[in-house]
């Protein structure tokens, strides 16, 4: 396997992609080009732990089964300057990964059009900004392109936060850590942004049919972002057509990546059922890169049922 990290960008040193890729069977002459997954870790947009449960360990999961995958350190306010964080940034840096993939995709051994995003917290923030924001020209601009270069099969959002609105009503009830710190300036610009801010840079509210398929999970006892965000995000994109599959588990709290839950990673009794979203989002997957499937006409026990009929 070829474990590589490259700068996105030539002037900065904060945003890389790393890749872990397969490298060409020598016994192929022609390699088939592979599937892709773009990870984005969580971190409040403060921070994006590449090394964390929710980076190269979701990569490597993918790439066991076959995938080119990749982990996509965004901008964050750890390592960046206030103007370098503010929304759209990180939607930017995702949308420049994409393109880096498929620019390299013969290289790379990609199939350019199956690139999926897998997100976790903030990371599926990002992702559900993407999705719902793709096509709709700031992209393009930004990274001068054509825009239909820019989308990507489907986008895994794992206890996400797809409605501020909904957040800063949360939070304001229900005080934790992450409310302690000014996680709204660097992203927003304002500590208290306005409801139109809020709005625009909420998943739920930018959610239109140009959507990739969704797939959507989270732990009912999440205490820093509700399951609510993932119950109403698939009541929207069941409303309008997109789509989707939505898993909610009993228990998981918030970030609990693979199985284990960040905070407190080595415990057993936190290997719960949570940790099944990973094969569930596979199969979900599948279902995308080869939906070559049988019909059941088309089934080879067809003509037996007939005959029995």
């Amino acid at each position: 396997m070829r474990i590589e990290t490259i700068k996105l960008w030539e002037d900065r040193d904060d945003v890389e992609l790393t890749m872990f890729l397969h490298l060409p069977d020598a016994f192929l002459p022609n390699p088939v080009k592979k599937p892709a997954m773009v990870v984005c870790p969580g971190g409040a947009y403060q921070n994006c732990p590449r090394h964390g449960n929710e980076g190269d360990p979701v990569a490597m999961t993918f790439a066991i089964d076959g995938y080119q995958a990749f982990v996509l350190e965004y901008s964050v306010a750890e390592k960046a300057s206030k103007e370098q964080t503010l929304f759209p940034a990180q939607i930017v840096d995702l949308g420049k990964a994409i393109l880096t993939i498929k620019e390299h995709a013969d290289e790379w051994g990609v199939d350019a059009d199956k690139i999926s995003i897998c997100g976790f917290s903030a990371g599926a923030h990002l992702c559900g900004m993407y999705a719902t924001t793709w096509q709709d020209g700031m992209l393009s601009e930004r990274l001068g392109t054509d825009g239909e270069k820019l989308g990507v099969m489907a986008a895994l959002l794992i206890y996400g936060l797809h409605d501020y609105v909904l957040q800063e009503e949360f939070n304001a009830a229900h005080p934790n850590f992450i409310t302690q710190i000014d996680g709204n300036t660097p992203i927003f610009g304002a500590t208290h942004p306005t409801r139109e801010q809020l709005e625009a840079y909420s998943p739920l509210c930018r959610a239109t049919t140009k959507m990739p398929p969704v797939f959507l999970a989270a732990a009912t006892d999440d205490g820093l972002v509700p399951a609510m965000h993932t119950i109403r995000m698939a009541e929207k994109l069941q409303t309008i057509g997109v789509p989707y599959e939505c898993h909610l588990f009993q228990y998981g709290e918030h970030g609990f990546a693979l199985g284990r839950n960040i905070f407190t990673p080595f415990k057993q009794e936190l290997n719960h059922a949570c940790a099944q979203w990973a094969p569930l989002a596979k199969t979900f997957l599948m279902h995308l890169i080869s939906p070559e499937t049988l019909k059941p006409e088309e089934s080879p026990f067809a003509n037996m049922q007939m005959e029995e009929r």
